[in-house]
């Protein structure tokens, strides 16, 4: 039995913005706008004003951080400044404060 085994070697050269553009593509956030509807020291009150929000706007996701000595509540993944001040808008009044933050959001829902 006569066995040959031949090694080869490939390269492959790519231009670097390829490699940033797939770099951009795995990434599943942006800049983008929220609004916050809600800050107080009280988890408890944060999470009371987070509940009644999701009854009413369920398709809008909702997220709360703490930043001392607040808790903060803020709404939605929006995309340009017009698509959250639409929202500021339809809540204006129910809520204590709305309030346009920019910030790096989650790609939108499609639903």
């Amino acid at each position: 039995i006569i066995s040959k085994t031949a090694f080869s070697q490939i390269s492959i050269h790519q231009d670097k913005k390829i490699d940033q553009y797939l770099t951009q593509k795995k990434t599943k956030t942006l800049m983008g706008y929220r609004v916050q509807i809600c800050f107080d020291p009280e988890k408890s009150t944060v999470e009371e004003v987070r509940n009644r929000f999701v009854s009413s706007y369920p398709k809008i996701d909702t997220y709360m951080n703490f930043e001392a000595p607040n808790f903060n509540l803020l709404v939605g993944d929006f995309r340009t400044l017009i698509e959250a001040e639409k929202i500021q808008e339809k809540i204006l009044g129910e809520f204590t404060i709305s309030i346009i933050k920019k910030e790096i959001i989650h790609l939108p829902r499609v639903d």
